[in-house]
């Protein structure tokens, strides 16, 4: 279910989600900035990630610190070129892995934003619910490298209403220059951080 538009009259309402996690070392540093800023994201995992030893605690942790934890495969293919049995092989072993994390309201994003009417279908099977994204500062270029996706983000976020904001914790340039980017973002007239709901 999406989050309620409009709650701010003119107002820019950003959700903040994270792909392809958890990292060892630069998703506590994301989650240590989240919370000093007072802010709730969604963090989309890779199963072959949170199978790595002590991994699955960094997923605990966010959990536990109010961020809900989404399904992103498990070896982030494209789930278009895929078999319907291989898209439900990639989300059922990272399923497997996060369940006991993973909100009622099961989110998943499928890699690339690629999807289909096989995986619509079995996502829809498995009661997973697909969050793709509207702001894409494409954190993970090296042109963009190390702050200038900043302004790229921001400059999206200035014309919407809403935005659901996507960047990567596994990009180090990403994750030292994020609170910079919640500052820059506070900075636009009635510009609010909103939890995906």
């Amino acid at each position: 279910m999406a989050s309620v538009y409009g709650t701010l009259q003119g107002g820019r309402e950003v959700v903040l989600t994270f792909d392809d996690g958890p990292h060892p070392k630069y998703t506590p540093f994301v989650l240590d900035v989240l919370k000093d800023a007072g802010l709730k994201a969604v963090f989309f995992v890779c199963g072959q990630r949170v199978a790595n030893p002590g991994v699955l605690e960094i997923v605990r942790r966010a959990r536990d610190e109010g961020h809900l934890i989404g399904n992103h495969t498990y070896s982030h293919p494209d789930l278009t070129k895929l078999t319907a049995d291989q898209v439900r092989d990639e989300i059922k072993k990272t399923h497997d892995l996060i369940a006991e994390f993973e909100p009622d309201h099961r989110l998943c994003r499928p890699p690339y934003g690629a999807h289909n009417a096989t995986v619509d279908n079995v996502l829809r099977e498995m009661d997973y619910h697909v969050v793709l994204w509207t702001v894409d500062p494409e954190d993970w270029k090296a042109a963009n490298k190390p702050d200038k996706w900043i302004d790229v983000a921001v400059n999206q976020i200035r014309t919407r209403g809403h935005s659901i904001f996507l960047c990567h914790d596994i990009q180090p340039t990403t994750v030292q220059n994020f609170a910079a980017f919640i500052e820059k973002v506070r900075a636009i007239p009635k510009a609010t951080f909103i939890s995906y709901s």
